[in-house]
């Protein structure tokens, strides 16, 4: 394979990702204010009638678009926000992949992620959890330690054009 091939097989892992880890942001997103376990239940459920939702109608961004934004069970309607956050998410990964070497990559998805988590909640509740804060601060000092490019700009730069 040339180095194009794969740096579009790992751009598209990126997108990929981003989007199923933005599916699971949503569901951190809505359970943490209501101080909700976001693994108990599983499974996602409708926010309407509570319904879980079949994996093969929670595949990112592509169900919420094939289901019009609506549940196929009560057929209420779906924020716009859990296809937003997906497609965001997706987008923020495949970029950061394609600026930055691996490992920075790797670390500031983490980051990403927990600002998303944070900036959401916060539109929508007026709070950030401390899941999220303290969750970040760690996720700092441990990234810092296993990736040291993270504290030397000048090693943590923009790959070079293909």
């Amino acid at each position: 394979m040339s180095e194009t091939s794969y740096q579009v097989l790992f751009s598209s892992v990126a997108f990929v990702l981003g989007a199923v880890v933005g599916s699971f942001l949503n569901v951190c997103i809505y359970r943490l204010p209501l101080d909700l376990s976001v693994n108990k239940p599983r499974r996602s459920f409708c926010p309407q009638c509570r319904q879980p939702i079949p994996w093969y109608q929670n595949v990112p961004i592509i169900s919420w678009l094939v289901l019009r934004g609506r549940c196929a069970h009560c057929h209420a309607r779906i924020s716009i926000r859990y296809l937003g956050v997906e497609l965001l998410t997706a987008i923020l990964f495949w970029v950061t992949w394609r600026e930055f070497p691996p490992a920075v990559a790797i670390a500031y998805w983490v980051f990403i992620a927990l600002l998303l988590v944070g900036t959401f909640i916060d539109f929508e509740h007026f709070i950030i959890p401390d899941q999220v804060t303290i969750g970040g601060t760690v996720a700092g000092i441990v990234a810092s330690v296993i990736v040291p490019q993270l504290q030397d700009p000048t090693r943590a730069v923009r790959r070079a054009p293909v």
